[in-house]
This record gives C-alpha cells, sequence and structure tokens, in this order.
C-alpha cells in the first residue's frame, strides 16, 4: 500500500517541475543596444522530426525591419505547450520567436 503525499511535498514537487521545465526553454540575443520598447513582433517557426528539419524560416531581420538595436527571444510558449499533443504523433514540434525593438 502506498502513503499519500503530502501537500508540502506536493508543493515542492510542482514547484521543483515548473522551474526544471523554464530552465531550459528560452533563449535570447542582444543585438545592437538592444530594444527601446517601441514594438514586439511574434512569429511561429514549426520543425519535423523533434528538430531535424524546418518546416518554415523565419527571418529575424525581416521581423525587426531597419532598426539595428533590437533583442530575439527563442521560446517555448504556453500555446506551443498546448499545440504539443496535437503534434507530437506527427513529429512537429513548434515555439515562438519574438523580435523587440
Amino acid at each position: 500500500m502506498t502513503r499519500p503525499i503530502r501537500p508540502l511535498a506536493r508543493r515542492l514537487l510542482a514547484a521543483s517541475t515548473a522551474l526544471l521545465l523554464g530552465a531550459c526553454s528560452m533563449h535570447t540575443h542582444v543585438v545592437g543596444l538592444g530594444p527601446n520598447g517601441i514594438a514586439e513582433t511574434s512569429a511561429r517557426q514549426y520543425w519535423m522530426f523533434f528538430g531535424l528539419l524546418d518546416l518554415n524560416e523565419v527571418d529575424t531581420q525581416r521581423l525587426a525591419g531597419d532598426l539595428t538595436s533590437y533583442r530575439i527571444t527563442t521560446r517555448w510558449s504556453f500555446t506551443d505547450i498546448l499545440l504539443t499533443p496535437l503534434l507530437l504523433p506527427l513529429t512537429v514540434t513548434s515555439r515562438t520567436v519574438t523580435v523587440e525593438t
């Protein structure tokens, strides 16, 4: 017979899981002096075979326009988490690319 998990242990398990999942899900590049807070543009990038073949190209320079200072953030967002059960049988994964100018 197994003993039930105590509420404190359950909270610690949930907190450590959230920290581990968020630890490697974002990558940031700063170009020039960084963003000025003018605008933010996002696009979703899709990969097949778990990252071996990209299905669409996200051009960050096109998203930034003519500006020379911006920040590129690549992350696995909440929407990507929701899409995973639908796309995983097709071996397709997604990530969100955000350009802040």
